[in-house]
């Protein structure tokens, strides 16, 4: 595991605890997800904040979403709720997981019917 950056002054001036919250609260996040093998995470005294990582020009962050909905929309929603907490940075989201796929979804995926793919003709 890679050591964890000192916090710059302008990651320290964003609040990531409110920018957790924030993310939590939208539509189709399951919750903040840290990633594995290296971890996306603000790490503070005595504590980290999982999946918010906060930098000079970005602030990331990483989600498990709850499958039913379009991924893109999903990120939109994350992008615009942190945005006002993000101190004019550029808000950076990312994917990690999808949870709660139905039996019958994930059946028709394993046997090598995927969903249709953009472009191609299919509906």
């Amino acid at each position: 595991m890679a050591a964890a950056a000192p916090l710059s002054e302008t990651a320290e001036a964003v609040d990531v605890d409110a920018i957790a919250a924030a993310v939590r609260a939208c539509p189709g996040v399951a919750d903040l997800d840290a990633g594995h093998p290296a971890e996306l995470a603000t790490y503070l005294p005595g504590r980290r904040v999982a999946g918010v990582r906060a930098a000079d020009a970005t602030v990331e962050v990483q989600v498990r979403v709850r499958w039913g909905r379009p991924l893109p929309e999903i990120a939109g929603e994350v992008q615009a709720a942190v945005a006002p907490l993000a101190g004019g940075r550029r808000v950076d989201v990312l994917i990690a997981d999808v949870v709660g796929i139905s039996a019958a979804g994930n059946a028709a995926w394993s046997d090598g019917v995927g969903p249709p793919v953009r472009g191609s003709g299919e509906q």
